[in-house]
């Protein structure tokens, strides 16, 4: 890992012995889809354990990170849950980690499940990605902020692009498809 980043390798790796043709092919695919599955599950234990500094620098300069209300609408042109460019994110990184915010005391516990990972495109400097995402937050607390010491959820759908800068896989897009994005979102003060 390298400036909060993990360093995947697809270069092409020589096939054990024995393995040849198209056997050394699906190998080096199946690499390159375990090295591309840690980096998500990389990304996602980060927000898990509040390392959002890390996490910022996962992304591009040119990154975005998106929660559409409409799946597949102009997020410049029609109204989103999130839509931040790397500044937008850098910003709401700083008042999470070093502004005091009564929307986090006490901070969330939050969890990350992934399941059905795909890799949809993968090419030397780009990757596309996809994965079903279970997200759980609790906030400890007592009767004095509704919805302390209730668990919510967030299920939803994950398209991420990644691009390659350097020896590094940066985000150039994470799109989180929530399950119940046409309904209202109560108390979203944590990074998805």
């Amino acid at each position: 890992m390298e400036n909060g980043s993990v360093t995947i390798a697809t270069k092409p790796r020589s096939a054990p012995s024995g393995v040849s043709g198209n056997n050394a092919c699906r190998q080096e695919a199946l690499l390159v889809h375990d090295d591309l599955q840690a980096f998500v599950h990389h990304e996602a234990r980060l927000i898990d354990d509040w390392h959002l500094d890390e996490w910022l620098k996962l992304f591009a300069p040119d990154g975005v990170y998106w929660l559409p209300i409409e799946e597949d609408s102009d997020p410049t042109r029609v109204a989103s849950i999130a839509y931040d460019d790397i500044h937008g994110l850098a910003i709401r990184v700083e008042q999470l980690m070093r502004q005091n915010r009564i929307s986090q005391q006490p901070r969330s516990e939050i969890l990350h499940f992934i399941t059905n990972f795909t890799v949809d495109e993968a090419a030397q400097a780009s990757a596309v990605l996809s994965y079903n995402l279970l997200i759980t937050e609790l906030r400890s607390g007592d009767w004095r902020q509704k919805g302390l010491g209730d668990v919510r959820t967030h299920p939803g759908r994950v398209r991420m692009e990644l691009i390659r800068m350097g020896e590094d896989w940066k985000i150039r897009e994470k799109r989180l498809v929530l399950l119940a994005r046409q309904q209202p979102v109560e108390g979203l003060s944590y990074i998805l």
